[in-house]
């Protein structure tokens, strides 16, 4: 999960003044105030327009908002609502968040697993994905967003019609409003299984990362086999750089000896070549990347180890 600005793209039309979603808003009301014992379910759809579709993958280039997949590869885009519309899990009386149902500000583009709730195979970690991967019948839990929506204090929960959320204390992050890199980090010790997403920072961030991880199941298998596939790229093209850079080392010593116009091609060439790989590697850290985030914190890990050499 990494940041992202909701300010990269226009409001959609069908959410502003004139549109589909406030007219929505004014029926969402009417049928809150309907006391029938028996009525149905309020059928929201301003939420999804197809410009509403469009601006969000615009914003995420085409990427879950929590697990970075590229889900148009497997299945349709699901448009979440970050504050559920119609149920809370935890709060089975509240009856959801109605009034931001077609909220541009409460909504982001997921893949089918992070926001519906089913049984998953999930990663810790003293797992191994190899016998996870091998087992018939491998241990399942349930994972997947849908109507859950923690708080650190169910007392601060908002019940009226109010936009103000700044004391509520949600445990789910959400990349719009909130920095992840400050409560989620990647595991990239061989020791454990590899990309495993892992809680970071303060005790209170630990708490919203560990949540975070929990309910949009970010540990779930397949998705930590996909993340440790791109650190192992990462991990090769590392080793390339590494050897690059000692042969144009070795050429540069070696120089006096040789002709000086033949190793200098040759040096200049490695040079190019190994360039051309970090570009490569800086390129998986790019917003457009899947598991951007945690490229970019393998990259800093990355520097580090070279300054140290």
């Amino acid at each position: 999960m990494r940041a992202v600005d909701r300010k990269g793209v226009f409001v959609p039309d069908s959410l502003q003044a004139e549109g589909a979603g406030p007219r929505e808003l004014k029926r969402a009301q009417a049928h809150q105030n309907n006391d029938a014992p028996q009525k149905k379910a309020f059928p929201y759809a301003a939420y999804k327009g197809s410009d509403v579709k469009l601006a969000l993958e615009t914003l995420f280039h085409g990427k879950c908002a929590y697990c970075e997949t590229r889900y148009s590869t497997s299945a349709p885009v699901d448009i979440e609502h970050y504050r559920p519309k119609g149920a809370v899990a935890e709060a089975p009386l509240h009856g959801g968040y109605w009034w931001i149902a077609m909220d541009w500000e409460n909504l982001l583009p997921s893949c089918i697993d992070c926001n519906r709730r089913r049984d998953q195979v999930l990663v810790d970690v003293s797992a191994s994905l190899e016998e996870l991967a091998a087992s018939a019948t491998p241990a399942k839990s349930a994972a997947g967003k849908k109507d859950s929506f923690p708080l650190a204090d169910e007392r601060l929960r908002v019940l009226a019609q109010s936009t103000n959320f700044s004391d509520e204390g949600a445990l789910l992050l959400d990349p719009c409003r909130d920095d992840p890199a400050e409560c989620l980090t990647y595991n990239f010790d061989p020791v454990r299984p590899l990309g495993l997403m892992v809680p970071a920072g303060d005790d209170r961030s630990m708490l919203r990362g560990a949540v975070s991880i929990q309910v949009y199941g970010l540990n779930r298998l397949r998705l930590v086999q996909d993340r440790t596939e791109v650190l192992r790229r990462l991990e090769f093209l590392a080793s390339l750089v590494a050897d690059i850079s000692k042969s144009i080392a070795d050429l540069e010593e070696a120089q006096s000896r040789l002709k000086g116009l033949a190793a200098a091609t040759v040096a200049s060439r490695l040079r190019l070549l190994r360039d051309r790989t970090i570009s490569e590697m800086k390129s998986m850290a790019s917003n457009e990347a899947p598991y951007a985030s945690m490229a970019k914190r393998w990259l800093e890990t990355f520097k580090k180890r070279i300054a140290g050499d």
